[in-house]
Order: structure tokens, then sequence, then C-alpha cells
């Protein structure tokens, strides 16, 4: 599962930016992460099958990039 972060982070781009391309036109299924003892906000976790559609029509990454979305996925390549 990817949080917004490890795919900003594998576009070099922004989380704004990647929350912007998930929810356009349609926002994309997530889950959210359990909430801690101490609370705090959870963060949005989405499937790569999901993701990787999206993320490929709206930055076209490199074969390198696509690369690190999985190895932060915790999938292994």
């Amino acid at each position: 599962m990817l949080t917004a972060s490890n795919i900003a982070a594998a576009m070099e781009v922004s989380k704004g930016r990647i929350y912007r391309a998930l929810s356009t036109p349609f926002p994309l299924p997530f889950i959210l992460t359990p909430a801690s003892e101490k609370g705090g906000a959870s963060e949005r976790l989405y499937s790569i099958g999901v993701v990787l559609p999206r993320i490929k029509d709206a930055f076209k990454p490199e074969s390198d990039q696509i690369k690190k979305l999985f190895k932060y996925g915790g999938y292994n390549v």
C-alpha cells in the first residue's frame, strides 16, 4: 500500500500535486491507517493497481520512478 508521501517521493513532486492527481476527475478508493493510541492524523493508503494508471496518465513517469513506487509500496521488484 502506498501513501501520498511515498508517491510524491517517487515522482519527485509535492504531495499537493499527488492529491490533486488522485482526486481528479474522481477520487480513487483508499483506506485509512489505524489511529495510534495517542491520536493524530491517519494517512490514506492506496493500492498500486489503482494508483499506477492515474500516475502514468498524469505524470508520464520513467521506468526508474515506477520501480520506486513498487519499492515504497513494499512490493518485491
